[in-house]
């Protein structure tokens, strides 16, 4: 199987488990010493290990993607280099009441023996000073941290 095709997979699963909260079904894509980080954001965090990753995920999207409208993957490019997937894509949550926030971002996962050993989200500049920002007027009681 490609990597672009075993990262299809996951995020597959991972819409799963967003909709259910089958967060240990996502364990087989990962190394159990994954590493997880996340850039130019507020909540930027690097976790070490499957299971702190895990409940990362469920954390952030508790406490923050499910209280908001998502959208994911707008205008997406994906490309498979060397033990690499890339992902560069759009997402965009929306709050009654509140404006949009939109982003953009650089997936990156490094595949080692068919599975997942290092996620990188890198944001594109610009946008940390724009999630403050809307966080600071129409965040209140949403906690998008991992940690």
């Amino acid at each position: 199987m490609s990597l672009i095709k075993s990262f299809a997979a996951q995020r597959g699963v991972f819409e799963k488990a967003y909709a259910n909260g089958d967060w240990q079904a996502l364990a087989p894509f990962f190394h159990d010493d994954v590493v997880y980080e996340v850039m130019n954001m507020p909540f930027h965090c690097v976790i070490r290990g499957r299971n702190a990753f895990l409940a990362g995920l469920q954390r952030s999207v508790e406490r923050f993607d499910k209280l908001c409208v998502r959208t994911v993957g707008i205008d997406s490019s994906i490309r498979e280099q060397g033990n690499n997937v890339i992902v560069y894509s759009g997402m965009r949550f929306e709050r009654g009441g509140a404006p949009p926030v939109s982003s953009r971002v650089w997936e990156i996962a490094t595949y080692r023996g068919g599975s997942i050993e290092r996620i990188v989200d890198l944001y594109d500049l610009g946008s940390a000073d724009e999630f403050a920002r809307w966080m600071d007027a129409w965040g209140e009681g949403l906690d998008p941290r991992y940690v």
